[in-house]
Formats: C-alpha cells, structure tokens, sequence
C-alpha cells in the first residue's frame, strides 16, 4: 500500500511538472523587461521538452560554444573567433517556446547570447537545472519543474542571478520562498495568471477567465524591476471597524479586497495575496505571511487559518492573507 501511494504521488509530482508555456503567454510578459535583457547571457533551464544538451544556440559575443566539440567529461570547448558572430544551432529543432521568443527578438533586444539545457527525468538524458553552471550567465527564463521550485529560487540567490520564471501561485506561501518576498528580494511579474498549459501531448489547456489558468494558478517570479513597485497605492477608503473584522486568532484587521486597505489604519492588517501585484515596499511593510501567522495560534481547534466574525459567527477565511502595515501612517513608539 505504501509503495502504491508513493507511485500515485510520483505520477501526480510528475503530471504537475510537465506543464509547458504558451508562446502567447511569454511574448505578453518579455517585451516588458525589454530594456533589462540589454547585454545578457540567457539560459532557459529545466526544459523537459528540449532533447539535447546544455547548448549556445544564440551568440553575438567573440566566441561561442558548439555542442559538437565536447570535451571528457561533457563540459563545452570555448573557441575564439576574430570578430562578433551570430550562431543559431539546430533552431528549427528547438520546441521550447522561451528559446523561440528570444532568439526571434535577440537583435532588437540587443541579448548577448542565448543558452537552453534540457533534461529528460524519464531516461536521466540530459542536463538538471541543478547541475548547470551559472557563472556563466547574467540570468534565468524558464518554467521549472513546480515540485523542484524552491531549489531554483536558492540557486539564483546563490549565485547571485537576475531570473524571470514561472511558478505555481502556492509558492507563495511557502516559506521557504516567501521569505524572499518578504525581504524585497524577489517579487512577482506583470501577468495576474498565465493565460495556459501545453501538455506534453501537444494539448493546450487554456484558463477559463482571465484571473485564472487551468489546471492550477500560476505566477512569473523575478527580481527584475517591475514598474508597479515604484507606483504609489492610492488608497481612498477609511478606517470603520465595522467594515474591517479583526482576527479572533491574530492582531490585525481582516481587508478582504486590495482596493479596500484603509489609508488611515495604522496597525497590522491581513490582505489578499492579489496585494503584491501592487506592492511599493517604500509605501508598505510586509510582516508575515498567513502560514506564518497562524502556526503559533490555534482557534477552535484549527491551526492553519486566520478566523474572523461573519454574521455574528466565527468565520474561517477561505484564501490565504499576507500581514502587512502601511508604513506612511504606521509610527514606532521605540
């Protein structure tokens, strides 16, 4: 029985990870860091649906690299050329879709070269994304494997890379990398959701509305700059307590809707994730998140939600709240 369920969750693990991304979707996200992919070196890891070893298949620097020339071992040959030179390798065969936008783009961006490894979990053939050298790159574009999201985050911070990658909106409320979050490291990307999944089959699964995609709401997580963390919430509503519920389990308000955060409340105060689409962190401070918060209170029994009063009745909220203050009317007593 064990070894049956370990089975079912592989299978499930490995389902959750053979989403691919729509081309529509990436050329709705690129274009806006547009002048931020100026002079890199790219590399578009964890693309299962790519056969053939970590490879330049874009350059116009002194040199590049050619899959044909491998030394022991597998690491590339570098060979010098007298002058700039743009080299496209096998692109016809490319099936990633990140590589197909870039490469179309690469002059007008002015990118300096273009990288993809792929690897294939079900022969071992291939290159993991843990096992790629980044030294050699400036940054990261890839939809990772979901299961494997949160040692992506820790390499780029390891090695100290720019990235724009795709993740399940879950990953937000893990710790492990919401901790990036919360220390301005690391934020979300332009998209309220993908529009789309392309299955291994060559299947499409669009999202029934734009707010969210099927099968499972997903995110594009950088430390890019992105506009909206330097635009000022306007905030225009006032501080009720009736409006605004406290926790039973927790000191802070409950604000059910980004656009309803008070402009005048001081004090902690729960808000959707949908908040850190708008997050300027000179204008707020983000606390915790809601798994955070409630891992050390209980109430009725439960330890894994905020409650508040609804109808006169303890009412456990549904969606996941991320604690923040509003730092321009918050003052520090010490």
């Amino acid at each position: 029985m064990g070894n049956r369920n370990s089975d079912l969750m592989s299978a499930q693990k490995k389902r959750d990870d053979e989403y691919y991304t729509l081309y529509e979707d990436i050329a709705a996200e690129i274009p806006k860091y547009k002048e931020q992919l100026k002079g890199k070196r790219i590399i578009c890891p964890c693309d299962w649906d790519e056969s053939f070893d970590e490879e330049i298949v874009y350059s116009n620097v002194e040199y590049v690299y050619s899959d044909n020339l491998i030394e022991p071992g597998g690491t590339l040959k570098e060979i010098d050329l007298k002058k700039p030179q743009k080299i496209i390798k096998n692109i016809n065969a490319v099936t990633c879709n990140f590589i197909k936008f870039l490469i179309a783009h690469a002059e007008s961006y002015q990118i300096q070269s273009i990288t993809v490894s792929g690897y294939n979990p079900a022969t071992g053939e291939g290159i993991k994304f843990q096992n790629i050298d980044y030294s050699k790159y400036d940054l990261v574009i890839t939809n990772p494997p979901f299961s494997q999201i949160i040692d992506l985050f820790d390499i780029m911070f390891d090695y100290k890379l720019k990235f724009l990658v795709i993740g399940p909106q879950t990953a937000i409320g893990y710790k492990e990398a919401f901790k990036y979050i919360k220390t301005n490291q690391m934020w979300l990307g332009y998209a309220k959701q993908l529009t789309g999944f392309l299955l291994p089959d060559g299947t499409e699964i669009l999202a029934k509305n734009p707010e969210g995609s099927v099968p499972r709401a997903c995110k594009w997580f950088t430390n890019l700059d992105v506009s909206y963390r330097h635009d000022k919430m306007i905030l225009t509503e006032k501080y009720i307590p009736e409006k605004y519920p406290k926790y039973y389990n927790y000191d802070a308000i409950d604000v059910s809707k980004t656009k309803d955060i008070p402009y005048d409340y001081e004090e902690k105060m729960g808000v959707p994730i949908t908040f850190l689409q708008k997050y300027n962190p000179d204008q707020f401070e983000i606390i915790e998140s809601n798994r955070e918060t409630v891992k050390t209170v209980r109430w009725n029994g439960d330890k894994a939600n905020l409650w508040i009063e609804k109808d006169s009745k303890p009412w456990k909220c549904p969606f996941e709240r991320i604690i923040i203050r509003n730092k321009e009317v918050y003052h520090d007593e010490d």
